[in-house]
């Protein structure tokens, strides 16, 4: 029994030397307790500062202009027994110096914050005010026509749902708002628009919507032929009266398009055209018979027949970009379908954001009754292009 109480104390005693001797154990050690002693030491200055800030101003430092004043650090203020008490309330029981900057802007502040809450309480139950809120079923529409075309910029979903089938009036910046509230980046924006000048006059409106303007349009089919379009779009409300193409542009073909024009559509009195030479004999025959006035415009000037012009910049982004025609009957169809969806579906800037053909609008409009509909996609062209309507 001797020997084994013997053997303990030799093991706890090589334990202990051991453990002492170890260089690690004591360097941690001692590290452990100068963090204690700076904690203590950086304590102690802040509480010297506190008191330094507290006391009034001497006459001198009055006199000296605050940038001649030199900071110089002086010695705590406070007895050796303070200084421990201090210490030892700080290691044993930290959550009593919480309280050491307890002030009576304190209490201002925590007042002030019960004011501002109490108030922003009573206005969020009270009755909301400011403009209404877009309801939920129109955000979500927003949202979709955002992710099934992600060409479409914010002015043209504006424009889909205000003079489409849909018909509910919203602004460009509040679509803008709901695709980055909901993390959706609009299409970057392009050269920046002129502002527009004033309003036409009575004499100019009522000259508009009297005349057609038509030109040819070139594009290259599978096979390496140039087909020719044929482009006929009133000047008032931007409306495509026809559009057709062929691989013979003779003035023979142009007069029977122009007769055929015509005939479902009420006669301009004035129709714009270039110095093309296949124009020349429609100009002295074809509308003189079906009393319309040509107006040709300068040799070498397109910019003198720009509504034209601009809307063949429009087909090539938004159709003839996306295509290769195979033939004339293939180009034919696809111009069909394009003049459809471009009068009846896709919103117009010169027409205030609604398409040339105002669609009907029924009685009992649930956009404007506060109900919640969905809406439907009408596909155009195999889905190049959307419009969209009220699902029934």
């Amino acid at each position: 029994m001797e020997l084994w109480i013997k053997l303990f104390w030799v093991f706890a005693i090589g334990y202990w030397l051991g453990k002492w001797q170890n260089h690690r154990y004591r360097r941690d050690k001692i590290l452990r307790i100068s963090r204690r002693l700076q904690l203590q030491a950086l304590s102690l200055e802040l509480k010297s500062l506190r008191q330094k800030l507290s006391a009034q101003p001497s006459r001198a430092s009055r006199r000296t202009p605050p940038y001649a004043v030199r900071l110089i650090r002086r010695r705590p203020n406070l007895p050796r027994w303070q200084r421990w008490l201090l210490a030892l309330l700080h290691q044993r029981w930290p959550w009593l110096m919480r309280h050491s900057s307890f002030r009576p802007m304190t209490i201002i502040g925590w007042l002030r914050r019960r004011s501002t809450r109490k108030h922003a309480d009573k206005i969020a139950a009270g009755k909301r005010r400011g403009r209404p809120a877009i309801p939920a079923h129109i955000v979500e529409a927003v949202i979709r026509i955002a992710r099934e075309c992600p060409r479409y910029g914010a002015a043209k979903i504006a424009g889909l749902l205000k003079g489409g089938e849909l018909s509910y009036p919203i602004s460009k910046e509040s679509v803008r708002q709901i695709l980055k509230t909901h993390g959706i980046k609009p299409r970057p924006k392009g050269k920046r628009q002129k502002p527009r000048e004033a309003e036409p006059s009575w004499q100019a409106a009522l000259y508009n919507h009297t005349v057609w303007a038509m030109d040819f349009k070139t594009v290259f089919d599978v096979r390496g032929n140039m087909l020719y379009i044929f482009n006929i779009i009133d000047h008032g409300r931007r409306k495509l009266i026809w559009s057709r193409a062929t691989l013979h542009p003779t003035s023979a073909w142009v007069a029977q398009q122009l007769r055929e024009a015509v005939g479902w559509e009420d006669p301009p009195e004035t129709i714009v055209l270039d110095r093309d030479s296949s124009f020349l004999p429609v100009v002295r025959h074809t509308l003189p018979a079906l009393g319309i006035k040509p107006r040709r415009i300068g040799y070498k000037c397109p910019w003198q027949n720009a509504v034209v012009e601009r809307f063949h910049r429009t087909l090539q982004e938004e159709l003839l970009d996306f295509i290769v025609p195979i033939n004339v009957r293939h180009v034919n169809w696809l111009l069909g379908q394009y003049q459809q969806y471009y009068n009846t579906a896709r919103p117009h800037m010169a027409n205030g954001g609604y398409p040339p053909v105002l669609p009907g609008q029924p009685a009992n409009d649930s956009a404007y009754s506060g109900g919640t509909r969905k809406i439907e996609t009408v596909k155009w062209l195999g889905g190049l292009h959307n419009s969209y309507r009220w699902a029934s």
